[in-house]
């Protein structure tokens, strides 16, 4: 992002972050939709196995945020 306003690249601050916003919040909702599809499937998993899927899926949300 640039800073100089005469610049044809700048992009005003409250734009940058809107978008930063609207990214974040299609995130938030897709993550919430796949946690939602696992928490109502009909699949009898056992616990050992979901337990090792979730400790998988917060290490990978993890690592999307760093």
């Amino acid at each position: 992002m640039s800073i100089n306003m005469s610049d044809d690249n700048y992009i005003p601050p409250e734009v940058y972050y809107e978008e930063q916003a609207s990214q974040e919040e299609l995130y938030l909702e897709e993550t919430e939709e796949e946690i939602r599809a696992i928490l109502v499937s009909d699949d009898q998993v056992p616990a050992r196995t979901k337990a090792q899927y979730w400790r998988s899926k917060i290490e990978e949300l993890e690592l999307d945020w760093e």
